[in-house]
């Protein structure tokens, strides 16, 4: 059959390489005065590029993301990429993707090829355009009658496009709803316990306890007013154990509650996903509102975006309709929302730097823009909202107090939570934010800056510009001051540039007294220049022309701003405050500095800005505890200050492992190897993995705790990976491709990437760490920390490990945390240093470990060990699936009755690849039938004799008569 396409006069491309690129399969349907014609070669490069042109006439190629496609045929064409046409077609779309297209237009799959998909698709995407824009094409589409692709959507036959739509398959209706079972809301914990609340609907659900203990204990603790701290492990279903209780309190008591995480991915489940199942079961959809807010730059601004320039080329014109299409027309204002690939399609990217919602320009109580700016809205949400997510960098600043106070809060993710209050109650100033400072204040020379536009509406004699102008070239030149005497530093110490420079700013260190007395100059030039600045706003507060102008009111937010470089300046210089490190960073490449002043110890910060307030608080993680407990959290962030406030703590023991991780698991320590030597480490770890690679099916997870040995190894193994056809991936956003099961594929992270990736299955069951990720313990702000307790009368060693241990141990537990996602995942973690029994912090972590084997041997017998392992843990998940779908399996056999023995194992064989498939694993079909009859009845051994017309004899005795 025939495609049938609403475009006219295209070339459908689909383009396949093999060999190095050498080897070229193209697939390619033809639409010319709507008659249909098909080319489909497998040939060398050079000869089908001429047999393609011949076909293609003069047409354009369309394909879905035309890059490739471009760089591999140069055909002299003009080519079409169909992805660029869906994003400004359905800007709102998360996903451009031709699979996720398929998915949300195409109905019914049908055995086509990719290029007849697309059509098929674009189809589907053109006539909802046009239907859902009354059959015509939007204002803002029209500013693109010179992109490649306008003629070819504004000269559809109308005719065809609406007996498109007519006939679209229709939409399934959606079946009647069950009533709700009957269930009191005040049972809390208790409605886990009703499966038919959560069966409704279809869906599956089967109690868990652990969650249903762990739910009470977390509604004890918000109706009793206590601090609650739990460690509930991965596949307790924590997110649920901890909504049900507040969802119900909040709409109940009519409280507001805070959910703070630290991951955008566990931010957009609990939105996307389980705040609203939990909803839907308890049928609260129409009493509890929820939502989500972050900082407002992650927003678009309406008011900036008028101010952006009109693009002149096309990329970045595209770029502009796509975002005013998002923003005046659908309404979507989130950055987060618009995907990489856009970005990076369009030239987004610079774009976004000059329209999103800026701290300093945004006032929404006097923008214009008010009812359709989408911060605005947010804000406007936090109202009515009893539920509200935000992650916990704006949990520490919170700036919305006046709305929301903090009254009960959930604090998931809360391992992170220490790190990210360091981070937000450090001071800093980095050299080239402070130049575009000044230069957002002031720039005669580019006609720029605040005052310089209040100068233009006003008289500038009454104005001290000149001293403004010189102020800011006096710490303009300071800047360099110092830059040059870091450089003098660098240069006269021998401190290698590898990475950039960090070290203590110690006021007592002869070797950086240069230093110190040009920030201290600094500080004196930032002064002077203050007090001009503050002549200049008291001159412009009296023009009442100025007095509701949002950049006067941004001058005097500068000076409050300065006044903070002044304080950091004075505290470094003067370094009266003992619980501060005072450190300095210089870009190895010596093109910019940073000082900072951070506290070793945040409690009270924490406590005075979060905890003071608060009705009740949930801290939980699937890794919080270290060796003693919850010590280090309740320390750190100013828990202990709470209790002493009668505050009631309460510190659940870590709940027990909901999956079998010492059956399924297994940690391997790889001796000998010298991390210190990156080239003869690398080159060790290269023959490591090439090896573990023929072990393990898969793809794998490469973990590096030093940047240095990640960038070695890349440069030493890329090339044999790659004549394996296997794809090293780096990005966050290339996660998803560790699910494929089409080529291997190797990630690898460093820190950034020891937690957040969610890989159930099999797909990637194996992870390689090149070290223990300890401390450095030269770096200035944990060497200040173990000066801390040093000072407190402790050895150096104790003194480094009181601040390592919490740290590494729960590093190690997020890195081991990402083998085992579901019951059904198995693997190994593989350590290739530093992993030493003898080592009294590896005894201790070892017990963090949940009891999993730790196995120290050769090489040749790890990898023997790990593959009487790996038999082992597929045995364990064919028994168990065996026993779950036994019911079903039965049920299938005796509607279906197969004959014959090749028809019954080829039965058993399709349904278990299904079940294996649901649960996110490959089936193996090699295991012989006897075996799986002995797994259908539950491992009971059976005598089935030799002969198969025993066993098929046996099959139809069990199958067809019980």
């Amino acid at each position: 059959m025939k495609p049938y396409s609403i475009l006219n006069n295209l070339v459908f491309l689909n383009i396949k390489t093999a060999n190095d690129n050498k080897l070229v399969k193209v697939d390619a349907v033809k639409i010319k005065n709507k008659i249909v014609t098909k080319f489909n070669k497998f040939e060398q490069l050079s000869e089908i590029k001429g047999e393609l042109k011949i076909f293609a006439e003069d047409l354009p190629l369309v394909c879905h993301d035309s890059t490739f496609a471009k760089s591999i045929l140069n055909v002299g064409s003009k080519f079409l990429d169909s992805l660029e046409l869906v994003a400004i077609l359905f800007p709102e779309f998360p996903e451009f993707n031709l699979q996720y297209l398929k998915n949300k237009f195409v109905t019914k799959y049908k055995d086509i090829s990719i290029q007849e998909e697309l059509i098929e698709v674009l189809n589907y995407v053109i006539s909802r355009f046009y239907s859902e824009n009354g059959y015509a094409i939007p204002m803002n589409i029209l500013e693109l009658e010179h992109w490649n692709w306008y003629k070819y959507i504004s000269s559809v036959n109308m005719d065809d496009v609406k007996c498109f739509v007519d006939n679209k398959p229709a939409a399934l209706e959606n079946k009647e709803r069950e009533p709700y079972p009957v269930f009191a809301l005040k049972d809390y914990e208790k409605l886990f316990e009703n499966e038919a609340i959560w069966k409704r609907g279809g869906r599956s659900y089967t109690l868990r306890p652990q969650q249903r203990d762990a739910a009470k204990v977390i509604r004890e603790g918000l109706e009793k007013g206590k601090i609650t701290i739990m460690e509930a492990p991965t596949g307790l279903g924590k997110s649920m154990a901890y909504l049900l209780p507040y969802i119900i309190y909040t709409h109940l008591k009519q409280e507001k509650v805070i959910l703070s995480t630290n991951t955008k991915g566990l931010q957009g489940q609990l939105v996307d996903k389980d705040i609203p199942n939990i909803l839907e079961a308890l049928d609260l959809k129409r009493d509890v509102n929820y939502t989500l807010i972050k900082g407002k730059s992650n927003y678009l601004c309406f008011d900036r975006f008028e101010d952006i320039e009109y693009p002149s080329d096309m990329k970045t014109l595209l770029g502009y309709v796509y975002l005013k299409r998002l923003l005046t027309e659908k309404q979507i204002g989130d950055i987060e929302d618009i995907s990489d690939e856009i970005k990076e399609k369009f030239n987004l990217n610079e774009l976004l730097e000059q329209c999103f919602c800026d701290s300093e320009l945004c006032d929404v109580d006097s923008c214009k823009y008010k009812e359709r700016c989408y911060y605005a809205l947010k804000v406007e949400a936090l109202k009515e909202a009893q539920l509200i997510v935000v992650n916990h960098s704006l949990l520490l600043k919170w700036p919305y107090q006046s709305i929301v106070p903090l009254q009960n809060l959930v604090v998931d993710e809360a391992h992170n939570l220490t790190e990210e209050a360091y981070d937000t109650f450090e001071s800093n100033l980095i050299s080239y934010e402070f130049e575009k400072f000044l230069k957002d204040i002031y720039n005669s020379e580019e006609k720029n800056g605040y005052l310089y536009y209040l100068s233009k509406r006003t008289k500038k004699e009454n104005l001290p510009l000149s001293e403004i102008e010189s102020d800011i070239e006096t710490c303009r030149n300071e800047i360099i001051s110092i830059k040059s005497a870091f450089e003098k530093y660098v240069s006269t110490s021998g401190i290698s540039r590898e990475y950039n420079i960090k070290e203590h700013l110690n006021k007592l260190n002869p070797k950086i007294a240069r230093i110190m007395e040009h920030l201290d100059y600094l500080k004196g030039d930032i002064s002077k220049f203050n007090m001009d600045l503050e002549k200049a706003i008291t001159t412009l507060k009296n023009i009442s022309t100025l007095e509701k102008d949002k950049r006067l009111k941004i001058l005097v937010e500068k000076v409050e701003t300065m006044n903070d470089y002044i304080r950091l300046l004075e505290e470094v210089c003067i370094q009266s405050e003992e619980a501060y490190c005072f450190y300095f960073e210089v870009d190895r490449n010596l093109q910019w500095w940073k000082i900072s002043s951070i506290p070793l110890d945040v409690s009270g910060a924490f406590y005075e800005k979060v905890l003071k307030g608060v009705n009740s608080c949930l801290f939980l993680s699937a890794t919080l505890s270290t060796d003693k407990g919850y010590n280090n959290l309740r320390n750190t962030l100013g828990i202990n200050i709470a209790s002493s406030e009668n505050k009631e703590i309460v510190e659940v023991p870590p709940i027990k492992p909901i999956f079998k991780y010492k059956e399924k698991s297994a940690v391997y320590a790889v001796q000998g190897m010298d991390p210190n030597d990156a080239d003869a480490f690398s080159e060790e770890m290269e023959g490591f993995i090439l090896e573990l690679l023929n072990n393990v099916e898969g793809n794998i997870i490469v973990l590096f705790t030093s940047i240095k040995r990640l960038k070695v190894f890349k440069e030493k193994a890329a090339e044999k990976l790659k004549a394996l056809g296997i794809s090293i991936v780096e990005s966050k956003k290339d996660i998803e491709k560790l699910k494929s099961r089409e080529g291997r594929y190797i990630l690898l992270g460093s820190k950034g990437f020891f937690e957040g990736i969610d890989i159930p299955g099999d797909t990637m069951a194996t992870v390689v760490l090149d070290k223990l990720p300890n401390i450095n313990g030269k770096e200035p702000f944990y060497k200040s920390l173990i000066d801390k307790n040093i000072e407190k009368g402790k050895n150096y060693w104790n003194a480094y490990a009181a601040v390592n241990f919490p740290i590494v141990s729960i590093d190690l537990k997020q890195i081991y945390g990402r083998i085992i996602r579901t019951e059904y995942d198995y693997g190994a973690l593989f350590i290739m240093s530093k992993f030493d029994s003898n080592n009294s912090t590896v005894r201790k972590l070892e017990k963090q470990l949940y009891g999993v084997p730790i196995i120290r041997k050769n090489k040749h017998e790890i990898f023997k060990d790990l593959n009487y392992r790996r038999v082992r843990w597929k045995q364990i998940n064919l028994y168990q699936i065996m026993k779950e779908v036994k019911a079903a399996l039965k049920k299938s056999i005796l509607e279906e009755k197969p004959k014959g023995i090749k028809h019954i194992e080829k039965f058993i064989n399709e349904f278990m690849a299904l079940e294996y498939g649901k649960r996110y694993l490959k089936y193996d079909a090699s295991i012989q039938l006897e075996e799986k009859l002995e797994i259908y009845i539950c491992g009971k051994k059976v005598n089935l004799g030799v002969g198969r017309k025993n066993i098929e004899e046996y099959f139809r005795d069990i199958c067809y008569k019980n």
